[in-house]
């Protein structure tokens, strides 16, 4: 009889652990999703880790930080057709605009990120359309 109650617990309490280890869709789990095939995106959370170019020599994608009206870091350097992200961590606007005014972010809210992807290796220079005091740089490389 014992081990009659024994099998009986053990054929409920199995299927439910064999369930809780096989997960869900709802997982913590992240994946990296190819990069949007336009020029640029708007987002509102934030990107993965910077990836190695394939050459080492740069990223493929690059994070400013925009916070106590300073980027951070002030200079990137990306492959070419790598993409720089840039989010604000301040609670007053900014934008990151090229000085050619070719590319803008447009004002950026609190929280908010935008990117920009550049293709064609050189500096590009940039600054706070609201801030000027504000400045940046973008180096762009060969991709090896």
């Amino acid at each position: 009889m014992n081990n009659l109650r024994r099998t009986a617990a053990l054929s409920m309490i199995l299927p439910a652990l064999t369930l809780a280890a096989c997960g869900d869709s709802d997982s913590d789990t992240t994946s990296e999703s190819p990069a949007p095939s336009a020029e640029s995106a708007e987002t509102e959370s934030p990107a993965g880790e910077n990836a190695p170019a394939p050459s080492g020599e740069a990223v493929r994608s690059e994070k400013v930080t925009i916070s106590d009206f300073e980027y951070d870091p002030e200079t990137v350097t990306v492959q070419a057709g790598g993409k720089v992200i840039w989010q604000n961590e301040d609670s007053a606007e900014h934008t990151a605009t090229l000085d050619d005014g070719s590319f803008t972010t447009g004002a950026l809210a609190e929280g908010k990120l935008k990117s920009e992807s550049f293709k064609t290796p050189g500096t590009y220079t940039y600054f706070c359309e609201i801030h000027p005091q504000m400045k940046g740089t973008v180096e762009v490389v060969e991709a090896g």
